[in-house]
């Protein structure tokens, strides 16, 4: 055997050989029905919690983005109020506070509550605003919405802009007459009297905004003046900026250029309490959702609790070939995350695709239950928003991905620490106050080129004086030596290195892979060597031929004979070109004819490959027929 310093590493972090195993683990088997249908279902779990929480932020966001698109589109960024006297100059204020670099513009205002009156219905309550024609024009979101009448001559004229939603309750269209009543009337000797005037409809907007177009009245400046007992002066000068965010830097230049003491009050303060309670259901929704994506995290933890559990005698084999703790660790996290990442692209797909087609998905459900889904006169907008945030998509998946990951590695890890002893045969152990002795000073010299035959009834210790020869199991007491080095106390990864490279088992019963053809059987060690694929495939067909088994090479050991099955195990075993191959009971599991047969085809290949090898059975025409015959009395070896 070859120095420590010689031990090839084996294949690589993420080899071919840890794809394969783990893209093998997640197809579904007949026999493994139940634990492919929980990795289904975390897939799916993991796919509708990224889409769900993708869609409801992307609402969330877009109920924000347009409520603040409409309230900052018809309301003011800042609005500008009197102290010490009525805004009598209100024309020279608003032209001034027009000059300030980052102010859009400013518009004088008159508002007041009315009670509204059309054609059908009991009347409405109405914000009525008055406001100048060029003013007017400048708020698009209502100049460039009028889905009926103009706008033209709106000074000049006594007609007045309503609202898609008020006429539909009032049942106006353009040309009817609207009656609006204000309780801040005339007064009189019998005190004040509610004033009432009719306005004929000269133009019908609609915002989008449910509570805009059902509430507000537009009304020439002047007129609003009159019917509001405002001659001469404005309430309010309502001032639109560039960037509503930046408005703290504005306000003390807006101040300084209007030369009169004003109180402004911003957006923010306006729409406070609305706002905080949107990002408060917000934050909360994202908390609950995550919660499902957790859910489905943990459906991966059980999945590879019982897929791990399931492929223990799998994983022993590959151990027995040489893959380190570190490759079954990486393979069944691979097999977990593999369940995440498709969950978690297949939910941002999900999620991207209905959010780009939300109001069609509304209007279809609206349609198929009879019912108006998402009322505008509830949820004030009259379309189903969604506006996706990359940062925000970004971090679900972020999210998504690290908690399949976490999900994955406490199973993972219980696979890794399996043993790679196929049958635990122990060396020694307590009998009541006795301790049992299976090997006892046990001396023994394989040379190289040599077939011994190891030939003891069943209990001597045949089984575990092969898996402590083959460093599947350390010696409570003396010493193992491969080649001149000493590997009894080797560390796991060294004694890995060693069977990975020199040595070859083969088995009573042939513990091939269930999962893999015959020639997958013997690529996998030469793929956990380190050996390419293609070369892998070549050398493992060559070896099939020689056995005989060739043309079952494509078929799984379910599809193969006991004979076959136990060539193919052969072929497993040598296919590293091992200096020492160990066989327990080879033939043990056969009938006469075929064991004959296994036995012939295992013969010729070690005399072939010249390598040694130690071969325990109860048969002593085949024992005969090797270089030697030893046997295991009181725990030591002695010869036959």
């Amino acid at each position: 055997m070859s120095s420590a310093a010689d031990i090839k590493p084996g294949a690589g972090p993420f080899s071919p050989f840890e794809r394969m195993v783990a893209w093998r683990y997640l197809r579904s088997r007949r026999k493994e029905a139940f634990i492919s249908v929980i990795a289904s279902i975390s897939f799916v779990g993991i796919m509708l919690g990224v889409a769900t929480l993708i869609i409801v932020m992307a609402v969330m966001n877009g109920f924000r983005a347009e409520l603040l698109t409409r309230i900052l589109g018809v309301n003011g960024h800042v609005v500008v109020q009197p102290i010490d006297r009525p805004l009598d100059d209100y024309a020279e204020v608003a032209a001034r506070i027009n000059d300030v670099d980052g102010v859009r513009y400013a518009i004088p205002m008159v508002e007041g509550q009315v009670l509204a009156s059309g054609n059908v219905g009991r009347g409405t309550g109405a914000l009525v605003r008055g406001l100048r024609a060029q003013d007017l024009g400048k708020i698009e979101l209502v100049a460039g919405n009028v889905r009926n009448g103009t706008l033209d001559g709106f000074d000049g004229g006594e007609g007045v802009a309503i609202g898609v939603r008020m006429a539909e309750t009032l049942g106006l269209v353009v040309g009817d007459v609207i009656t609006l009543t204000s309780p801040e009337g005339d007064v009189t000797p019998f005190g004040t009297v509610a004033r009432q005037k009719a306005y004929p409809v000269t133009a019908i907007f609609q915002v989008g905004m449910s509570e805009y177009d059902a509430t507000i009245v537009f009304m020439a400046l002047s007129e609003a003046q009159l019917y509001f007992n405002a001659e001469g002066r404005a309430q309010t000068i309502e001032v639109f900026v560039d960037d509503p965010d930046a408005i703290d830097a504005l306000k003390p230049a807006i101040e300084a250029a209007a030369r009169r003491p004003l109180f402004l009050i911003d957006w923010r303060q306006r729409n406070e309490t609305f706002f905080s309670a949107l990002e408060v259901e917000r934050n909360v929704m994202f908390m609950i959702l995550t919660l499902i994506v957790l859910v489905a995290a943990l459906n991966i933890i059980s999945g590879l609790i019982m897929l791990v559990k399931d492929k223990g005698h799998d994983i022993a084999i590959l151990r027995t070939m040489g893959a380190t703790r570190n490759a079954i660790l990486r393979i069944f996290v691979m097999t977990g995350a593999a369940i995440g990442i498709t969950g978690t692209l297949a939910g941002v797909v999900l999620g991207v695709v209905i959010c780009l087609n939300v109001e069609s998905i509304r209007q279809f459900f609206s349609w198929l239950s009879g019912t108006t889904l998402f009322n505008p006169e509830l949820y004030f907008l009259s379309q189903l928003p969604a506006k996706m945030d990359v940062g925000e998509t970004v971090s679900v998946v972020v999210m998504a991905l690290v908690l399949s990951f976490f999900a994955t590695l406490f199973p993972a890890w219980r696979a890794a620490r399996l043993d790679p002893v196929l049958k635990g045969v122990e060396r020694r152990y307590q009998q009541g106050s006795k301790t049992l002795v299976i090997l006892n000073g046990a001396e023994f010299e394989l040379k190289r080129g040599e077939t011994v035959a190891l030939v003891a009834p069943s209990g001597a210790g045949k089984s575990t004086l092969l898996h402590t020869a083959g460093l599947l199991e350390r010696p409570d007491a003396g010493e193992v030596i491969l080649n001149g080095r000493a590997c009894g106390r080797l560390g796991d990864d060294d004694r890995t290195a060693i069977r990975r490279n020199d040595v070859g088992f083969v088995y009573q019963f042939h513990h091939l892979l269930p999962e893999f053809s015959a020639l997958e059987n013997v690529m996998m060690p030469q793929l956990v060597h380190g050996l390419a694929p293609k070369q892998a495939e070549e050398r493992a067909l060559q070896l099939l031929d020689y056995m005989k088994i060739g043309k079952r090479a494509h078929h799984r050991p379910s599809e193969l004979s006991g004979g076959e099955q136990q060539r193919v195990a052969i072929a497993r075993a040598v296919a590293n070109a091992p200096l020492l191959l160990l066989a327990d009971e080879p033939t043990g599991n056969l009938d006469p004819t075929t064991a004959s047969y296994v036995f012939d085809a295992l013969e010729a290949l070690v005399r072939h490959s010249g390598l040694s090898a130690m071969i325990a059975t109860h048969n002593h025409d085949l024992a005969a027929r090797m270089d030697r015959r030893v046997t295991l009395v009181d725990g030591k070896i002695a010869p036959l």
